[in-house]
């Protein structure tokens, strides 16, 4: 079993968007308190981490000077409205403390990366992170700082981190971090995704594949609404592992929102706890090999159903642990989820799987992810990288 650090603050619960809004404190605290109620928290190979909030001078390792003065002054407001920063808009809307638990979640992110750099645990999950949208002087995606960005600037000023490996498997499109890098070979940025068609932001085609020094390393996936486990799963084994080990990343960074789960209220894939758990397991054993040497930084992402998100989040949790979880929902889980917001929860931690064929359109569903895949291949052997991985697929 892998010692594994777990980054929490009950501060993470203030990164509340308003009443009504899909980032709200409920979807944080549920898995929580599931981690709290099972028996992983008790192994001696977990440790428990409280950030501090990061500095401005980490931010400002992404973000602009000029946002991080109206993220201050619109955060100590409580309200207002900066439409060029994206500020105040119905996604972003500004809220008291937005800086100060952005900051937070920041400096979550910076701990685990720090903690596993210094050899204090292999692998770490911060539950609140992974907040893939903002740009550098742009709220988005109910995004305002970007953990991940500053996260991969400070292990390549700080620790010399050369080929870092991001891979993003939230349904949204993981837009602000492979933009952030879409020039630089020193990050190979890797997004599965509901494709851009149907879902915001709209960006993540498979012919966005990088430019200049970065060609090649921006490696996006969209996949068509109803996508299940085992189409998933194939599309994944036919491209990934060959990259993965090619590329032989220093470290790498998952953003694995739960978003993707058939329960969430705002993607339209159909995946189960049981794909989460193939990823947990796939992920920690490619970063098990070459030059990762298992250093391995989860961050939590999106997810708006907050049983599905536990579920989830404590599959994966587990899965890079090597940790069995049990087949129910712990009772204290169940009870608390009722009484404290009248949530009633699933009585079994894991999903049963869906078959594709019982879903409507489940021919169509596979042959426009066939059609993805096959521009995503096209543009890699153009662009000659990869080619090794990619003319057998």
């Amino acid at each position: 079993m892998r010692k594994t650090g777990f980054i929490w603050s009950d501060e993470f619960t203030k990164y509340n968007l308003g009443e009504g809004h899909p980032m709200n404190s409920k979807r944080m605290d549920v898995p929580y308190q599931l981690f709290r109620n099972l028996p992983i928290m008790n192994q001696q190979k977990i440790e428990i981490f409280s950030p501090e909030p990061a500095s401005e001078v980490d931010v400002k390792r992404f973000h602009s000077p000029n946002y991080v003065k109206m993220m201050k002054s619109l955060s100590a407001a409580g309200a207002g409205f900066y439409g060029r920063f994206g500020l105040g808009t119905e996604e972003c809307p500004v809220f008291p403390g937005m800086h100060e638990v952005s900051s937070l979640i920041v400096g979550g992110a910076l701990e685990g990366a720090k903690r596993i750099m210094t050899g204090d645990v292999l692998q770490v999950f911060s539950l609140m992170g992974g907040l893939h949208h903002a740009f550098s002087e742009r709220a988005s995606g109910f995004c305002y700082y970007n953990d991940i960005v500053i996260t991969i600037k400070y292990l390549q000023e700080e620790f010399g981190i050369d080929r870092l490996l991001y891979i993003d498997t939230d349904v949204h499109h993981g837009d602000g971090v492979l933009d952030a890098f879409y020039d630089s070979k020193n990050v190979l940025g890797i997004s599965f995704h509901e494709s851009g068609q149907f879902i915001f932001p709209g960006t993540g085609l498979s012919d966005e594949i990088g430019k200049g020094d970065g060609i090649g390393h921006s490696i996006n996936m969209p996949l068509f609404p109803g996508t299940c486990d085992d189409q998933y799963i194939e599309i994944f084994e036919k491209v990934i592992p060959c990259i993965w080990e090619e590329y032989d990343p220093e470290f790498v960074i998952w953003q694995c929102g739960a978003d993707g789960h058939f329960l969430d209220l705002l993607g339209h894939l159909n995946l189960t706890t049981n794909l989460y758990g193939y990823l947990g397991r796939r992920i920690a054993e490619l970063s098990s090999k070459g030059s990762t040497k298992e250093r391995l930084l989860l961050l939590g992402g999106g997810g708006y159903n907050p049983d599905s998100v536990a579920r989830v989040w404590m599959t994966i949790l587990a899965a890079i642990m090597d940790f069995d979880l049990p087949q129910a929902s712990p009772k204290e889980w169940v009870d608390y989820c009722k009484k404290t917001y009248d949530l009633n929860v699933a009585s079994q931690l894991a999903d049963e799987k869906i078959d594709p064929k019982s879903i409507d359109r489940h021919i169509l569903i596979e042959e426009a992810n066939n059609q993805y895949l096959q521009v995503l291949i096209e543009e890699i052997i153009d662009s000659s990288t990869w080619e090794n991985c990619i003319r057998d697929s």
